[in-house]
Parts: C-alpha cells; sequence; structure tokens
C-alpha cells in the first residue's frame, strides 16, 4: 500500500510517497552530508536506515554507520541482509559492534551472528559476556529455518510452586521480549504450562503458579521447521508456541511475531521460485549482478533444454506444416492456454498445502483434489474446446483444423490441470519445496505436450 512519509530534521524536509522512493530522496541527502545521519535518529526506524545503506556508496555507507547509536545500529544490524551486514562489520571496530549486539537480546543476536561468516561470528560470541555468550551458543546450536532457530528466550520463566505475586512483580520489573505470558516449569525445567498475565491480574496473589498455568495444546522440538510451525499457529490460533526438548524440558517461545517473519520469508522463497529463480535475493538493490544471474540462470536453461524438445518434435511434423502452413499459427495459443491452466491449478495447491487444508500424506486429500481437479478441467476444457473450434475455424475456413485444435484444447487442459494440482503433492511427498514445481516448468512441459499432441491429431485428421 502507497502511503506517504514525511521527515523533518534541521534542515531536512523529505517527502516520498514510497518506502523505496523515501529512501531514495534521504540517501541522496546524506550521501551530501553522510554525518548528518545521527540527528535523522529521532524521526526514522532501523528500516529506513537499512534501504538508506543499500543505496549509498561504499565510503558514504561507512560513515552513516559510524554516526548512528548502538540501539540503532544494533536495529539495522538485525534487518540487514548479508552483504549490507557484511559492509557494516568491515566498517566498525568490534567494540561498537559488541556494544550494538549487548542492545539485543540473545535469540534476536543469533540472528545476526547466523548472517555472519564464522570467523566473526567466533571472535564476536568470544567477547560477550559469559551469560549472555552461553545463551547466544545454545540458540546457535539450531538451524535458522527450524523452531529452535526463530524461538524467543526472553520470556519470564518460573517454578510451579512460585506465586502470582511474584510472577507478577517479575512480569513488571523485567523487560521481557514476551511480556503477556509467564511459562511455569516444574523442578526438572519441564514444561508445566503457560499463564496469561491478564489472567494472573484476577488471582489472589498467593495463588501457586500451578493452579494458574494451563497446559498448551501443542508443543513442537526445536528442529521441526519454521514453515511447519507457522502453519500449526495460524490453524490453531495460538500466539504463543511453546519449544521443549525430548524430555519436555521448556527452550523458548514461538511468537505470533516470528510468524509473521517466517511467512514473510517463506513467501519471498516461493514467489522466487514459482518465478523458475533457484534462490530468492535477501534485498533486490544491493545484490550483485553475478548474484542475479546466478538465481536466475539454472533454471532458465534446464527449460531451454526441455523447450529444444519442442522444436524437435515440430521439426518430426513438418512434412503436415509444410502441407497445412496454418495448423503453426495456432500453437503459441494451444501452449499459452494448457500454460495458464496449469499455473493456476499449481498456485491453488501450493497455498492449500501451506495452509494445511491438504496433506500430501493423505490418500483421501488426494483423491478429493483428483475428483474435484477432473470435474473442473472439464467444465474448462468444454469451453475452450467450443471456444477454440469457433476461432479456429473462422481463421483458417478449414472444418479439420478447428476440430484439430478443440480437440488438443480439451485434452491439454485436462492434462495440465491434472499435473498443476498432483505434482506439488507428489514433490511435498518427495521432500521437495512444492513450489520448486514452478510454473515455468509446468509451463514447458505442457509445451512439449502440445507439440506432440497437436501433432498427431493433426497428421490423423488432415493426412
Amino acid at each position: 500500500m502507497e502511503h506517504a512519509i514525511r521527515v523533518e530534521a534541521g534542515d531536512v524536509d523529505v517527502e516520498a510517497r514510497s518506502q523505496g522512493e523515501a529512501g531514495d530522496l534521504l540517501a541522496r541527502f546524506l550521501e551530501g552530508s553522510p554525518g548528518l545521519a545521527s540527528s535523522l535518529e529521532a524521526y526514522l526506524e532501523a528500516a529506513d536506515f537499512v534501504d538508506i545503506l543499500v543505496r549509498l556508496p561504499g565510503d558514504k555507507a561507512r560513515v552513516v554507520a559510524r554516526s548512528l547509536t548502538p540501539r540503532t545500529l544494533a536495529w539495522v544490524m538485525e534487518l540487514a541482509d548479508r552483504q549490507t551486514l557484511d559492509l557494516l562489520v568491515s566498517s566498525l571496530e568490534v567494540s561498537r559492534l559488541l556494544e550494538a549486539l549487548k542492545e539485543l537480546d540473545p535469540d534476536e543476536a543469533v540472528d545476526v551472528l547466523q548472517k555472519l561468516d564464522s570467523g566473526t561470528r567466533r571472535k564476536l560470541l568470544l567477547l560477550l559476556p559469559p551469560e549472555y555468550r552461553r545463551q547466544a551458543g545454545a540458540l546457535l546450536e539450531y538451524p535458522p529455518d527450524t523452531a529452535g532457530g526463530v524461538m524467543t528466550v526472553s520470556v519470564p520463566v518460573l517454578r510451579e510452586w512460585d506465586t502470582v505475586g511474584r510472577a507478577l512483580h517479575l512480569a513488571r520489573s523485567w523487560n521481557y521480549d514476551v511480556k503477556d505470558t509467564v511459562v511455569v516449569v516444574d523442578g526438572g525445567g519441564r514444561l508445566v504450562g503457560l499463564a496469561e498475565v491478564s489472567d494472573l491480574l484476577s488471582r489472589p496473589l498467593s495463588t501457586p503458579l500451578r493452579e494458574a498455568a494451563r497446559r498448551p495444546r501443542i508443543t513442537v522440538g526445536p528442529l521441526e521447521d519454521q514453515e511447519t510451525v507457522a502453519r500449526l499457529m495460524l490453524r490453531y490460533y495460538l500466539r504463543r508456541l511453546p519449544v521443549v526438548d525430548g524430555d519436555s524440558r521448556f527452550l523458548g517461545l514461538v511468537t505470533i511475531e516470528d510468524v509473521a517473519y517466517i511467512l514473510a520469508e517463506e513467501a519471498a522463497e516461493d514467489i522466487a521460485k514459482l518465478a523458475g529463480s533457484e534462490v530468492s535475493v535477501e534485498r533486490y538493490v544491493p545484490s550483485r549482478v553475478v548474484e542475479l544471474v546466478r538465481a536466475r540462470l539454472p533454471w532458465l536453461l534446464v527449460i531451454y533444454l526441455i523447450e529444444s524438445i519442442t522444436a524437435n518434435v515440430l521439426k518430426s511434423y513438418e512434412h503436415v506444416l509444410s502441407r497445412v502452413a496454418v495448423l503453426a499459427a495456432f500453437i503459441p495459443l494451444i501452449m499459452g492456454t494448457g500454460g495458464n491452466v496449469g499455473s493456476q491449478a499449481v498456485g491453488l495447491i501450493i497455498r492449500a498445502l501451506a495452509l494445511g487444508e491438504v496433506s500430501e500424506r493423505s490418500r483421501d486429500d488426494a483423491l478429493l483434489i483428483l475428483r474435484k481437479e477432473l470435474t473442473v478441467s472439464l467444465a474448462i476444457a468444454a469451453v475452450f474446446s467450443l471456444v477454440g473450434l469457433a476461432f479456429a475455424l473462422a481463421v483458417s475456413g478449414s472444418l479439420m483444423v478447428g476440430i484439430a485444435v478443440s480437440l488438443t484444447l480439451f485434452i491439454i487442459i485436462h492434462l495440465a490441470d491434472l499435473a498443476g494440482a498432483l505434482l506439488p503433492l507428489a514433490a511435498r511427498r518427495l521432500g521437495i519445496d512444492p513450489a520448486s514445481v514452478s510454473t515455468p516448468l509446468i509451463t514447458t512441459v505442457v509445451d512439449v505436450s502440445v507439440a506432440f499432441i497437436y501433432m498427431t491429431i493433426a497428421s490423423m485428421l488432415l493426412l
């Protein structure tokens, strides 16, 4: 959504209609006076400074980074892509980096450390305070795309025999990331339940927490995939999801705020794959040309090689095309229709998988999809067959050409729809990201099928 941004700081007066435009205008201003960045901290968020840094030349970006306070620098480091973070690390003394990391909670600091090279990560970890280093080191054991990698440990944790009064005192006196929930554990650190602060306020202060805590309906292990965690929380309307180890010992909480980040990250990755890009780049503006080429070239080469099959199929039917040249005019039309049908089916099923509406492991779900898509494709194919027959007849003046186009459309729409609906299920079952069954791949497979089916039908009807 487009929105107005206005920044006023001394002689700075910038108004822009979008995030990108604001970043560009502010970057141009600071390029001339990079030392003034500190005067803008009261008016800008960390995300705004990231947008500025990625647009500035390296030497100017370094000056801006050095002028930021540790608190702002900490949030900029957490939001920055790897390339921008590398620039920050190379621009700042280790002491400044440590000051910034200490401004973050351990789980947030880990998000920064995971993006650094191993040497810099080890150096910073060794210089952190012992307790902070212990917590951060424990979190670094988990891959970043798992429940353990995204969970927060900045949450009040008390024993089951502690009282409501102690819980409320702790919630008031410490600055936790999670302020509305108290985690209750037993003497061995095993999860007893969660207590909402709003519920504790209505209870006598002497009430033991074991009486106020509610056993969570669902818990997850630290190695559970973050996308699975997000789906569980959305499906069951959970604001807080406990992460526990194999002995039910409490490790951390995944919050609904974490889910928002996970979904944005997964959506970016899926969109890149659906568009036929092998990987998604974190930010387009600072990305190097070589990174963009590396992300896009592999799929393009694969698709080109598959499309070459289409050329060979058409060449083998050269005798048909030479006798009835008008047949060639309808090939792009049929290929485009089949590709569009397959792309629609892919999008619908991937969305259903992402939301947990269907499961790749359920035979009933697969049969439901098969029945539903057969019915849908039958209706679409019937309409397109009639339209294709009328159009081909009007253009070519040949009934046989019209029938060839109509029959091909009928067959290819069924094939494209079923392929688009079932391939994501098969991919997920094989442990492959269903978004990898991308629109370009479906379109390419459809193109090869069209060439073979269309030419076969045409040769049978016209020769």
